[in-house]
């Protein structure tokens, strides 16, 4: 579906080119679990090194989900959807703070700030901190009543 994204995009580009006009570029080439078409939401972030400390600002006044993630882990993409279907019941009573560990070193700082280990791992943060239990690996059978429970509780 990434791949059907970019494709998109590039023929977008393309015809932009042709009749004069410019394009709009996806933001980054994250797998279509990760890619949203639909309007910018502002409780959904990419956190970088760049942005973090805006992010933990945002955790003053509501949850942050700190979710550490790779376009490659296979229980990453099985869990997003998830995340999205559930971020979007909470209608946006958290913030997705989404991690992308793809590259090697990417967002490491970041990672090595919370000792990740494996992913997919989901860290609650409050006010700027990590605030209770962590969600590790995501399990197609118990995992999405876990992590709506999770999620109940942030």
């Amino acid at each position: 579906m990434g791949t059907r994204i970019r494709m998109f995009a590039a023929v977008a580009a393309m015809t932009a080119g042709v009749l004069g006009g410019t394009a709009a570029t996806p933001a980054s080439a994250a797998p279509a679990s990760y890619v949203s078409l639909a309007p910018q939401d502002e409780t959904v972030v990419d956190v970088t090194s760049a942005n973090y400390d805006q992010v933990m600002e945002m955790s003053k006044t509501k949850p942050v989900v700190l979710d550490f993630y790779a376009s490659w882990c296979g229980p990453c993409q099985k869990m997003a959807p998830y995340l999205e279907k559930y971020h979007t019941a909470d209608g946006g009573k958290w913030i997705w703070a989404k991690v992308d560990l793809s590259e090697q070193g990417q967002n490491k700082d970041i990672a090595d700030k919370y000792g990740i280990e494996y992913i997919p791992t989901l860290i609650d943060i409050s006010a700027g901190q990590e605030k209770g239990s962590r969600v590790v690996g995501f399990d197609e059978g118990s995992g999405p009543d876990d992590l709506r429970t999770w999620l109940n509780n942030l």
